[in-house]
């Protein structure tokens, strides 16, 4: 069922992206931020309060968070994740093939917004 808003928790290590992100989809009626984190260690932290519909994740270089998208799952089963990482769309579906959606970075933001709609 399509939601009238979209509660969006944003991960991404990167403090102006998430910046841009937030003021980039603040000017959609039908999606709110409503948290964000810098960090895995930050969202598994503020996933279960927030209680989101879709967890914007950006992908760290391989390493020991490999596990983050089932940790995720276990923490807000409800939410739908979308891969948005600088990393190809080929390498993100390898790493996290349980994700709904991937999109790369260089995407359009119009892209994010129908992403984040669709995975709701």
């Amino acid at each position: 069922m399509l939601r009238d808003v979209v509660r969006v928790f944003h991960c991404d290590d990167s403090s102006s992206f998430r910046v841009l992100v937030r003021e980039i989809l603040g000017g959609y009626d039908d999606v709110e931020i409503v948290g964000e984190a810098g960090s895995p260690e930050e969202a598994l932290a503020g996933l279960g309060a927030a209680q989101p519909d879709v967890v914007l994740l950006d992908l760290l270089p391989p390493g020991p968070r490999d596990s983050l998208v089932m940790e995720i799952r276990q923490l807000v089963p409800q939410a739908r994740i979308v891969v948005y990482s600088g990393y190809p769309v080929t390498v993100s579906r390898d790493r996290h093939p349980d994700a709904c959606a991937y999109l790369d970075k260089a995407a359009p933001f119009t892209a994010l917004h129908e992403a984040l709609r669709a995975a709701a």
